[in-house]
């Protein structure tokens, strides 16, 4: 599980590199320290559905983006390249599943 939560980490930051933001500025966007943010992206720290939210509003992307694998550095929403390959929807299903849990547990 661990893996899937680096994977959707790297993916954020790749997309909020592709937006050129900092990761202070990111952070400060929505509501987090940049430490929690980088955490987050490293995969130590689980990311909840609002802070998954809050991120796509920021990034001006779509929830789907966030669980798209990229080709060769570059999203294929930029027009930069096309998408390589997807996870399949049983693992996303598993990833929200997964936010979800660790979000209710964080109330």
């Amino acid at each position: 599980m661990k893996e899937k939560f680096k994977m959707l980490g790297r993916r954020v930051k790749f997309l909020r590199l592709d937006k050129g933001i900092s990761q202070t500025k990111m952070a400060e966007l929505i509501g987090l320290s940049q430490t929690n943010l980088s955490n987050m992206e490293s995969g130590r720290t689980a990311i909840t559905i609002q802070n998954l939210f809050k991120m796509s509003d920021v990034l001006e992307c779509s929830m789907a983006d966030f669980f798209t694998e990229f080709d060769n550095g570059r999203h294929a929403s930029t027009g930069n390249a096309d998408v390589k390959n997807s996870i399949n929807l049983e693992e996303a299903v598993q990833i929200l599943r997964l936010l979800k849990a660790v979000d209710v547990k964080g109330l």
